[in-house]
């Protein structure tokens, strides 16, 4: 099949290579210029920009930054919608609002295009391995047509899951659930070392009892490992904003996400953009006037 794959970052990178690997025909775009040579390396073709990669495709399969990103690949000037021919599919595996997702589908259809919002869950590491969950919505046939090269990368339980917009609603929901219960894991962690308490002793209380549920992190955050990180801090808090955009949209009040949100916009006011998401726990720190050290290594 004619693939096109804009955005080889993280996720969209690992992804491309395994829809090459199987066999497909691939045209590739990203503004950076070494993640696209490195595709066509591999046996891809270039395009200069959204159109181009459209106009050599069947389906065009999108891993972007921001929903700003999205918009503007499929519907700005030079962009996919330009150039697609009608029956084409778009396949978007970014994670956008409720909202922009909704815009998207409607202009797909209205040039005869169609518009498959399908984000991920796994990180780099479900791209690497070809193990991602996928989310995909929109119209049943059109996933049909692209199923085989989703899952390319993507468990094979992959099912369509509804209309256009269910997908993006639960990866957002999905990214609120976790995002919240890591950072109840944090605020309880840091109260329990400013009070003194025997953090080991601590800690082994908790994973026995009902709060182990929110430790899945919990090692990587007593010992501050967030300088790597396969999902950015900064990511974490957009993911989280946009949640609490379509919770205005569907009309439901999100106080704890909400509260989880303003500690990541902190934390990336503070520079901790770029470090893994669990780095929030330096702003809760920083409002707390006390740093958790890391405990001495066992021998």
């Amino acid at each position: 099949m004619r693939i096109g794959f804009i955005g080889l970052g993280n996720i969209g990178g690992p992804c491309a290579r395994h829809v090459l690997a199987a066999g497909n025909e691939l045209t590739v775009a990203d503004l950076d210029h070494d993640a696209q040579q490195r595709l066509v390396d591999a046996g891809a073709q270039e395009a200069a920009h959204p159109a181009g990669v459209a106009e050599a495709s069947e389906a065009v399969l999108l891993s972007l930054p921001s929903p700003e990103a999205s918009c503007a690949v499929v519907t700005g000037e030079d962009g996919i919608l330009s150039t697609a021919s009608p029956a084409s599919v778009v396949v978007d595996l970014s994670t956008n609002s409720a909202g922009v997702t909704e815009d998207l589908f409607k202009a797909c259809a209205a040039a005869g295009v169609d518009y498959i919002d399908c984000p991920v869950s796994g990180g780099s590491v479900g791209a690497e391995a070809g193990t991602l969950t996928l989310m995909p919505s929109g119209d049943e046939t059109a996933f049909g047509r692209v199923k085989d090269v989703l899952l390319c990368f993507g468990n094979e339980e992959t099912q369509w899951l509804g209309p256009s917009g269910t997908g993006t609603l639960i990866k957002l929901i999905n990214n609120q659930v976790f995002l919240v219960g890591t950072q109840v894991f944090a605020e309880g962690y840091l109260m329990a070392a400013k009070a003194g308490l025997d953090m080991p002793r601590f800690l082994d209380v908790l994973r026995g009892s009902s709060a182990g549920f929110y430790m899945l992190l919990s090692e990587m955050i007593v010992n501050r490992q967030w300088d790597d990180s396969t999902y950015d801090l900064s990511l974490a808090e957009k993911d989280l904003r946009l949640a609490l955009e379509s919770s205005e949209q569907i009309d439901t009040p999100l106080p704890l996400t909400r509260a989880a949100h303003g500690v990541l916009e902190q934390a990336v006011q503070l520079g901790l953009g770029d470090k893994f998401f669990i780095g929030a726990l330096e702003a809760l720190e920083h409002e707390a006037g006390f740093t958790v050290p890391v405990p001495p290594q066992e021998d």
